[in-house]
């Protein structure tokens, strides 16, 4: 049987590009997203040569992972791309508790089913990569992006100790943590962000993608694209977290509203 990569999110943005390049690999496809028209263009543009399976459903839900999971079982997953996930902004009580909810459903619950669902059968053969997509908010305190940046932070969290786990064994398990980037998730926050210092300037997609893979490749438990960012992350590390939290503060403070 054919080796499967599984990509989450990937109608859009990083996800659709992940499906992209990872069909350039060889690897029969199944994509999972919320949007049908959007999935259908995605395996358009991929091509009739490989074999793409669409799983249209809501990770945020029992039922949206539970199908995934089933669709999965009986395929060789040789990689796994937990690219599904949202943000929220704002001053942490001004934001709606359900969404938050949904928030963490799909950026850390839906991420650990999915990989439990397929790390057995890659130690199994020896063989495997899962790769978790978070961001460099994960490394230091998310001051107005408060519950995303600690989703990301479990996801950051996780997948090092996974790595530690695995090593030896054939499997890599990867967080690429990229700064903002051009996607669809800045517009997907609901709030005009273009002001802060962090949203200012936005990534091209393609080349997080590629150093996300080739960091698979490579057997590392980090990926940082971006000198710029890799500094941000190395520092925020270096210094307390109170520090770093009134420092992302500065750089996401919502605009002030005029009188």
């Amino acid at each position: 049987m054919k080796d499967t990569a599984v990509v989450t999110g990937a109608s859009s943005g990083l996800g659709a590009i992940f499906a992209e390049q990872l069909a350039q690999r060889g690897l029969s496809l199944v994509l999972a997203g919320r949007d049908q028209a959007r999935l259908d263009a995605v395996k358009h543009r991929i091509g009739p040569d490989t074999d793409v399976e669409l799983v249209v459903g809501d990770l945020g839900t029992n039922a949206g992972v539970d199908d995934l999971i089933a669709r999965m079982n009986g395929r060789v997953v040789d990689v796994l791309v937990n690219n599904a996930g949202f943000g929220t902004y704002g001053p942490f009580v001004g934001i709606d508790a359900g969404r938050e909810h949904e928030l963490v459903a799909v950026n850390v619950d839906a991420m650990v089913r999915l990989t439990h669902a397929a790390l057995p059968g890659m130690l199994a053969r020896g063989h495997g990569g899962i790769l978790n997509v978070a961001s460099t908010i994960a490394f230091q305190p998310g001051t107005y992006q408060a519950t995303y940046g600690a989703s990301k932070a479990f996801v950051l969290s996780l997948s090092q100790a996974l790595w530690a786990e695995t090593r030896g064994s054939g499997v890599t398990v990867t967080a690429l943590c990229p700064g903002p980037t051009h996607t669809g998730f800045v517009d997907a926050l609901g709030s005009d962000v273009s002001h802060t210092a962090t949203y200012r300037h936005l990534a091209a997609p393609g080349p997080v993608v590629a150093a996300g893979l080739r960091g698979l490749d490579r057997g590392r438990a980090v990926v940082v694209p971006g000198w710029r960012n890799r500094a941000m992350a190395t520092g925020a590390r270096l210094g307390p977290g109170w520090v770093s939290a009134i420092m992302s503060g500065r750089m996401l403070r919502p605009a002030e509203k005029p009188a």
